[in-house]
């Protein structure tokens, strides 16, 4: 369990640049005394990662934006409110939230980790062990925010010291020289964090959600996952063996039941690598990602059978899976243990019509906590092994080992034909031994769709995969999931079609506002604003 300590990080303001001045941490100067003062400070920086119900990446625009624009899922027709749907017609814009808050959230991590490794290395420790742990912890977090922020805007400001972020007018760096600095600070955590974590840290602080070699190495992976596809470097071979060195540690493991690794009283299981813990005990320790899932005709935050029933998966996804898929099952009311669930009653007896709400993503079943709907304990998943396993075989299939590939993608087939464990299913049926490259891409990008689905991760294999195949992105959004006829919103404005998206939507603009505080700061190609110098935006 990764708990906010406001000790720690003092009073915040939030109005410039990078979202927080690491001169406003006000007790910066008098905190960082002890190894247990370090130790709170880390914790500080997960929790800004995980930013409690409304914020963080588990945030409500965060983890929306990417949901809804991706070819996996729809918005709800009776939601009112555009602001909340407006990532499904793929017209942001740079005063729009949902792509903008990913800049808000990982300045923030990136703050804290930079207070963390300026000020650990001078602390005298009881516990040398731990020290190194939270410094390697605070490199492993700010490599992964800027890992996001490269995969949404490519280059952004690179600022690795509090001395850096007291500059209130960066420009923003080279794409490649950020990714670099990603590569550095997480080959450097990799070396200094655990394998895994006792139950308690060195402080007896408990230690879910936290970072380990396994979360450092499958970063590593994604990153080279990303630049060999999205930017076309051919490093396939570095993205192969992150994901492989995860694999072979030993340490991690595929659940018998899918579902069931997302379960509350599956906490802390082997396949979840590196995820936000949340325990449902307060706002600070809660989400309500899961929420955004829930039927809508249980009743709007009605007790804990209530939800907001903002996201459906797209008829296209819903029909893809093969019939038989465990990952497709569909249930009725909130006891059902299904992947999907359509209509029944939710825990605040609500009641909807059978089918009056169609099926709606059911993987994220928190627990009952009667009336405090707003205390989620689903813990939000950001890497898994199966990740690792699809990775590698992704990776060997570009390489020309398909015989490799296929062994890697049968794995998670495999574990799937289980159901709830120890059932014993024909689909999906093991991919044949022989095939082409292009056509095993497609069944790895499949099984991601499938194995991943509402994991936010869908829209990114959609962009990287249109490096790869030219018109791939755009042809997935019209067909797969095409806004057909212009709908209008709650503001008298008319919407139209997804299918006039034009590619450089595949980059999310740079904040308005930032810019605005920030005149020194380009925009991304298409959105207005100054130009950027070659290299900041990838080609």
């Amino acid at each position: 369990m990764i708990t906010p300590l406001v000790v720690a990080t003092g009073l915040i303001a939030c109005t410039d640049l990078l979202n927080e001045d690491p001169k406003g941490f006000t007790t910066t100067d008098t905190f960082y005394k002890t190894g247990a003062d370090l130790n709170s400070a880390t914790i500080a920086v997960y929790s800004a990662l995980g930013g409690g119900n409304w914020d963080g990446l588990q945030g409500f625009g965060q983890w929306t934006a990417p949901e809804l624009a991706s070819d996996q899922a729809r918005f709800d027709n009776r939601e009112p409110n555009y602001n909340t749907r407006s990532p499904d017609f793929i017209d942001w814009t740079p005063t729009t939230g949902q792509t903008g808050g990913y800049w808000d959230v990982m300045y923030r991590v990136i703050t804290r980790a930079n207070l963390v490794l300026s000020k650990g290395p001078g602390i005298s420790s009881s516990n040398q062990q731990m020290k190194d742990y939270n410094l390697a912890e605070a490199k492993f977090l700010r490599g992964y925010a800027y890992l996001w922020l490269t995969k949404v805007y490519d280059g952004v400001p690179l600022l690795l010291t509090p001395e850096e972020q007291a500059n209130l007018r960066p420009t923003r760096t080279p794409f490649e020289q950020v990714h670099q600095a990603i590569i550095q600070d997480l080959t450097d955590a990799r070396v200094a964090l655990p394998e895994v974590w006792p139950a308690a840290d060195g402080f007896n602080v408990p230690t879910q959600g936290r970072a380990t070699k396994g979360a450092a190495e499958m970063a590593l992976a994604d990153l080279y996952l990303w630049r060999s596809s999205f930017l076309g470097k051919n490093e396939w071979q570095l993205a192969s063996d992150w994901a492989d060195s995860v694999i072979r540690s030993g340490t991690w493991q595929l659940n018998n039941s899918y579902l069931g690794t997302f379960r509350p009283a599956n906490k802390g299981n082997r396949e979840m690598i590196f995820y936000i813990s949340n325990t449902g005990l307060d706002a600070r320790t809660s989400s309500v990602f899961q929420l955004f899932y829930y039927p809508r005709d249980w009743g709007l935050d009605l007790g804990q059978g209530g939800g907001w029933g903002l996201i459906h998966p797209s008829a296209w996804f819903y029909n893809s899976y093969r019939t038989g898929d465990y990952r497709r099952s569909s249930g009725s009311g909130y006891s059902s243990d299904s992947a999907y669930v359509s209509g029944g009653c939710g825990l605040s007896n609500m009641c909807a019509t059978p089918l009056g709400d169609g099926p709606m993503p059911w993987k994220y079943r928190k627990s009952d906590n009667g009336a405090t709907w707003w205390l989620g304990d689903v813990d939000v998943p950001l890497y898994r092994y199966a990740e690792a396993i699809l990775i590698y075989a992704e990776a060997q299939n570009e390489l020309g080992q398909t015989g490799t590939a296929i062994q890697y993608l049968n794995m998670i087939r495999a574990r799937v034909r289980n159901g709830t464990g120890a059932q014993s299913r024909t689909e999906p049926a093991a991919y044949p031994n022989s095939g082409d490259t292009l056509g095993l891409r497609d069944a790895i990008f499949m099984e991601r769709a499938w194995e991943f689905a509402f994991e936010a991760k869908r829209w990114f294999d959609l962009v990287r995969r249109d490096s790869e195949e030219l018109g791939y992105w755009a042809n997935s959004l019209v067909v797969h999931d095409s806004i057909s006829a212009a709908l209008g919103d709650d503001q008298g404005v008319t919407r139209v079609s997804r299918a006039t998206a034009q590619p450089y939507k595949k980059r999310f603009p740079i904040p308005q506002g930032q810019i605005d505080a920030n005149p020194a700061l380009c925009q991304n190609p298409g959105y207005g604003g100054t130009a950027c110098p070659p290299g900041v935006t990838a080609p």
